[in-house]
């Protein structure tokens, strides 16, 4: 008897995710579709039982490397070019299948279509997530369908490998920037778009996945995204433009917090708890950013 083709491979990066990766695989295996999936877990040197958990499953291809080997792109290249699919399903370990119907809503955007280069999942936050983030995901990620054709500069995600599909024959061409330091999606979404792909943002297919960080985890991760962005063409502009972007955005996203968690049905203690994580969280956030516009830009 012949073996069918495999449609798609799954690919998940994971370090010590223990706690999420069990959750993660079950939903994954237990997808209901017409599709014959592979999965293959990149594990970066996880110090807890996040291996062990993976082993459980014969189904599933563990590949281990070194800490230093990770990188955000480097890592996703390096499970499409062993993947056999014709389409690279990207997962964060963290991000939970809401149901089972998380990967034919991503694969069925594909139908007919040759000029969709990659569809996206809808992130909904987890029962622990601090207002301020669950907010950031509903403005981010609504309930309607969207279709992408151009960079739009006002759009929070422009992609998000959390959970997404892409073509394998457009990430052959298009490939992750292996050095990239963060928000690799973004990047690989801005340069299929001005190559005249689309993009799809489809709400039926919905994982959960959210973080309540740390304010030192927030300012190292911003700043990093700042260092990323190339928002600005020298250190003069990113000094003095940068301030007042980086102010006028605390206040304005400080101020939606508020009135956010205002109408929530919270406690008036646990609302006032919620206004301090948002004023923390909002303060090192655009200082992380900031930091992150400055460094990333050439002198001058």
């Amino acid at each position: 008897m012949e073996t069918r083709k495999i449609d798609i491979s799954i690919i998940i990066p994971a370090k010590n995710e223990g706690e999420n990766i069990r959750k993660c695989l079950d939903m994954v295996m237990a997808q209901e579709c017409s599709y014959i999936f592979e999965v293959i877990v990149i594990d970066s040197g996880s110090q807890d039982d996040t291996v062990a958990m993976v082993k459980e499953n014969k189904n599933i291809r563990l590949v281990e490397i070194r800490p230093d080997e990770f990188a955000h792109g480097k890592t996703r290249n390096f499970g499409a070019k062993m993947a056999q699919g014709n389409f690279l399903v990207f997962l964060n370990a963290d991000a939970i299948p809401h149901d089972h119907q998380w990967l034919s809503a991503l694969i069925d955007e594909f139908a007919g279509n040759e000029k969709i280069a990659g569809v996206y999942s809808r992130h909904v936050p987890k029962n622990d997530c601090h207002l301020y983030m669950a907010r950031d995901l509903e403005k981010s990620m609504p309930a309607k369908r969207i279709e992408k054709a151009r960079v739009d500069r006002h759009d929070y995600f422009l992609f998000s490998t959390v959970s997404a599909a892409i073509r394998k024959d457009i990430w052959s061409a298009y490939p992750f920037l292996d050095e990239i330091l963060i928000a690799e999606d973004q990047n690989w979404a801005e340069r299929v778009l001005k190559s005249g792909y689309k993009l799809i943002y489809t709400p039926a297919s919905v994982v959960q996945h959210s973080h309540n960080y740390s304010l030192k985890e927030l300012f190292s991760l911003k700043c990093m995204v700042g260092r990323s962005s190339n928002k600005f063409s020298n250190r003069a502009s990113a000094l003095l433009a940068g301030v007042f972007l980086a102010l006028g955005g605390m206040i304005y996203k400080f101020s939606g917090d508020c009135i956010y968690i205002l109408r929530s049905e919270l406690s008036l203690k646990r609302k006032i708890m919620e206004m301090r994580i948002s004023l923390g969280a909002r303060i090192f956030s655009f200082s992380g950013r900031y930091i992150g516009w400055l460094k990333g830009s050439r002198p001058g």
